[in-house]
């Protein structure tokens, strides 16, 4: 047994998850899904698939004891789900997460990369591009959900050996993202773009952020499973491409690569939306020697070109 070649990807059946298992395959890495997922996709070597509810403590013991990289990726709510429900986001994220902890702690040879929220963490910061060191000050009951579980990590890095790394990724997108109604802006204009349908946009369209190409995001995964430094038990990173852009700007390139008209469709602001943020990534930058690579001109392109390709039923 090999713990340097194992990997867990907990919620490994969503987007990312999907994108990272092909990076962790050609690195030679032995990977292990635990998802809720009924139905699995065909078998491939070198990957293993758990159905989340049917997986007791002492089986998910047993995979700890393997790994020596465990990916925290499952969320099981959008901003929009919880919306005025802070007891379902408790339900749906922050306690399934606690149990995962409770089981993490006590395996000193395991590096927890967990998946956070650049977009809501910060809510609307006082100066942007925001850094790591701004206090997280979310104005969603999602975003209230990724910063308890940043806090419990901070209290298990205090108590523990472990290695945890906070990844705090801005808008992501890319293709093979899945269509989910009020989540992932790009997807969502696309998805109405290719039906020919109203792009819904939620205030006056000045709602400033920055978006992350897929590939991206995985790259800098891959950083942080290499990196070694053993002073900090706990490191927090931005991810992000540090450009931004309002809706507006947004749909202007999506029409440039399209070269199709958006049919924009303006409702009053919602309480959950930040209104502008933007993720200063130096500090990964410097630290993993990570940089951006695709811009948002070749990331819409690429995703645009997947999307034409689905059936209007897929």
């Amino acid at each position: 047994m090999n713990q340097d070649h194992e990997v867990l990807l907990i919620g490994g059946m969503g987007f990312v998850g999907r994108k990272l298992q092909d990076s962790l395959l050609d690195a030679g890495y032995i990977i292990h899904i635990l998802d809720r997922m009924v139905s699995w996709p065909e078998r491939k070597d070198g990957v293993d698939f758990y159905e989340a509810a049917s997986c007791s403590d002492s089986f998910l013991k047993g995979l700890l004891q393997r790994c020596s990289t465990v990916f925290y990726l499952a969320s099981g709510s959008v901003p929009t789900t919880t919306l005025r429900q802070p007891s379902q986001e408790g339900n749906l994220n922050v306690l399934p997460f606690l149990r995962y902890l409770n089981l993490f702690q006590d395996y000193n040879h395991i590096h927890l990369i967990y998946f956070s929220s650049g977009g809501t963490i910060y809510g609307n910061p006082s100066t942007n591009p925001v850094k790591e060191i701004c206090s997280p000050a979310p104005i969603s009951y999602h975003g209230a959900g990724k910063a308890a579980m940043e806090a419990f990590l901070w209290a298990c890095s205090s108590q523990c050996e472990n290695r945890i790394t906070i990844l705090r990724p801005s808008n992501l997108y890319g293709p093979q993202q899945p269509y989910i109604q009020g989540f992932g802006i790009i997807r969502s204009i696309l998805e109405k773009l290719r039906k020919d349908d109203g792009i819904e946009i939620w205030g006056d369209g000045e709602v400033i952020r920055d978006y992350l190409y897929i590939d991206d995001l995985v790259h800098a995964c891959m950083a942080c499973m290499q990196f070694s430094n053993q002073q900090n038990k706990i490191r927090v990173y931005n991810v992000s491409s540090g450009q931004r852009l309002s809706i507006n700007q947004l749909c202007d390139e999506v029409e440039k690569v399209t070269r199709r008209r958006l049919k924009k469709i303006y409702f009053p602001g919602r309480p959950i939306d930040v209104k502008s943020v933007v993720l200063d990534n130096s500090k990964i930058k410097k630290e993993l020697g990570w940089l951006p690579d695709v811009g948002i001109n070749e990331g819409l392109r690429r995703t645009w070109d997947w999307i034409r390709g689905l059936t209007l039923t897929e």
